[in-house]
């Protein structure tokens, strides 16, 4: 197998062809709109959300390439999520993945409606890809709810509401540091995980190992990404730092050297639970090991 960089690289390129095929092509009419949502989502970025979601699904024994579309889906709506994570009512960022923020090229009011469509497409790919393989309707309920519960106020959205709520407080207990945490990023990780395994028929123990490993990924990439805001130069990372100053983060709580030993605990308890994953769950051990050890 090659090393877990090379791997990522080849999976990313999938992926990257894979989201612009599904989305709106150039020149159609509204061209802004679609010129906004393609430059939403078509600007770079690692794609590991989607990668997790092909892997996933390969550990199962089950053929990765059935769900790309759902995999794209998940990073649709991450990508929605950073259009509305940067806009001034918000983190007022001003430059993601190297450039611009959306809603600095396009305008708040089309930032916010290119979120929208992004969300809206990313549900559409999961229902229509439920109908391509065959999946039971029952599957594909189960595949749809488990999106937006990730997306809605049980996951992205209830995460960052109480990160918002809690910014600027002198101390955050634990559990509710945990809280925005496992929400934030972790519930996304959760979905890309299983979607895969959700419409293909996976046993429901397995598809509860890949939600275990996700989960734990999820938090202890969230702890490294703020780490990498304290501690990182934006022309690397691609987008702006020191946005969680004011903020409750592991980071800021109990400092850069605490926060990764955390996320070296996280990560090994994502590695233990792929124990009950029926299949080769070796690229996803490597995920556990590049996300601890990444520098963007």
């Amino acid at each position: 197998m090659p090393d877990i960089a090379t791997l990522l690289e080849e999976e990313r390129r999938v992926v990257e062809g894979a989201l612009d095929r599904w989305l709106p092509p150039p020149g159609e009419y509204p061209e802004r709109i679609h010129e906004a949502i393609r430059y939403s989502a078509l600007n770079g970025g690692k794609r590991l959300r989607p990668i997790i979601a092909l892997t996933a699904t390969r550990a199962l024994g089950l053929d990765g390439d059935e769900i790309v579309k759902s995999s794209c889906a998940v990073e649709y709506v991450h990508c929605c999520s950073l259009v509305l994570d940067d806009l001034p009512s918000m983190d007022n960022a001003m430059m993601r993945r190297g450039r611009p923020t959306t809603h600095r090229a396009f305008g708040t009011a089309t930032a916010i409606l290119a979120a929208d469509a992004l969300l809206m497409h990313a549900f559409k790919l999961v229902a229509e890809n439920g109908v391509d393989v065959g999946a039971s309707g029952p599957s594909i309920a189960r595949a749809v709810t488990d999106l937006a519960t990730a997306v809605g106020s049980f996951g992205m959205v209830g995460g960052q509401h109480v990160d918002l709520e809690v910014a600027g407080r002198e101390t955050i207990d634990a559990d509710t540091l945990e809280y925005i945490q496992s929400r934030k990023t972790g519930s996304l990780f959760m979905v890309s995980a299983t979607v895969g395994g959700t419409l293909l028929g996976a046993p429901n123990e397995r598809l509860a190992a890949l939600r275990a490993y996700a989960r734990n990924l999820g938090v202890a990439y969230q702890i490294i990404d703020d780490v990498l805001d304290a501690e990182g130069d934006a022309k690397t990372i691609g987008k702006d730092v020191g946005q969680d100053e004011g903020k409750n983060t592991f980071v800021t709580v109990h400092g850069p050297e605490a926060a990764r030993r955390a996320a070296a605990k996280l990560a090994a308890l994502a590695k233990s639970a792929l124990d009950d994953v029926d299949g080769d769950p070796g690229v996803l051990v490597g995920i556990a090991d590049y996300c601890l050890e990444r520098i963007s």
